[in-house]
């Protein structure tokens, strides 16, 4: 028997420019015959505080409407989890359960989380404090959502100016092995690894036992550039073969700026899997086959 990764496997994650609004963007995912949509819990996307019973039961019912499944990912702006300032830090972990109460009532299993970041005119030995904090958040977190039945997946940062936090395999590592949480795991973003010029099959096989989805998009390794598939350099052909290997499917979520970004990354994989050699990885059906045999 053959596995190969489904159309159904994908979906896509809230962009900037929104303007149908939500259900426009559950409608583009639909139009595409995508399955998940990753929905951003902040402004201007779906803030909780925002939001009445009414407005998130409605979100629920179009979901399951369109027959999606919802991801959420919890806010970022001003949001620092791992913060040496300890009201920062309680402000956003209280917001970031605001976002675990809004995926259990839309029925989302998983919540995306940003590991936080010290600051870069931090001495980096501060960076042991960071960790701490960041770990006592992650367990606080973690106890509350295994509570609603839902599972709180940590991402890899990309390369920027604070000190990161979670940029390579043995930090990720680190959080699962230290907390040893049922209800944590990994979201590995292989365009953030990527700036840091990381291996990303080994940063995939190490990471087997944890990863719960995928995050997917390009750039040249030196920036977080978000561009669609083959504008950069990420090794999209070998991340494939990675995928083949795995025992068992993740959500792989298209993460670009516009729905033009999204449209020409499906034609990518789409045109990929008509290359030499491709018919092998990606299923002798093709990238896109709606069942296995």
């Amino acid at each position: 028997m053959e596995k190969f990764w489904t159309r159904e496997d994908f979906g896509l994650a809230s962009f900037p420019l929104m303007e149908e609004g939500l259900v426009g963007f559950m409608d583009f995912a639909v139009s595409l015959g995508l399955r998940y949509v990753e929905i951003r819990s902040e402004k201007p996307y779906a803030f909780p505080q925002d939001m009445h019973a009414k407005e998130v039961e409605g979100i629920r019912e179009n979901l399951a409407s369109r027959s999606l499944e919802p991801i959420v990912h919890s806010a970022v702006y001003d949001i620092n989890l791992a913060s040496l300032n300890p009201l920062i830090r309680r402000a956003s972990i209280r917001q970031t359960m605001e976002s675990i109460r809004f995926a259990a009532k839309i029925e989302a299993k998983l919540v995306i989380i940003h590991p936080g970041r010290l600051p870069k005119d931090y001495p980096p030995a501060y960076l042991k404090n960071s960790r701490i904090n960041l770990l006592t958040s992650l367990d606080i977190m973690a106890r509350m959502a295994g509570r609603m039945g839902v599972m709180l997946a940590i991402e890899n940062s990309p390369r920027g100016r604070a000190h990161r936090l979670v940029a390579t395999p043995q930090e990720h590592l680190h959080i699962f092995r230290r907390l040893g949480s049922p209800h944590l795991g990994a979201l590995l973003d292989l365009g953030h690894a990527h700036t840091w010029g990381l291996n990303l099959r080994e940063y995939i096989r190490s990471m087997a036992d944890y990863i719960l989805l995928f995050h997917l998009h390009d750039n040249r390794g030196q920036g977080d550039e978000h561009l669609p598939l083959g504008k950069g350099s990420v090794d999209l052909r070998g991340i494939a073969e990675e995928f083949q290997r795995m025992k068992k499917h993740h959500p792989l979520i298209l993460s670009m700026r516009r729905k033009q970004d999204i449209e020409e990354s499906i034609r990518f994989l789409e045109n990929m899997r008509k290359g030499k050699g491709l018919s092998r990885i990606l299923g002798r059906r093709g990238f896109w086959a709606s069942e296995v045999h």
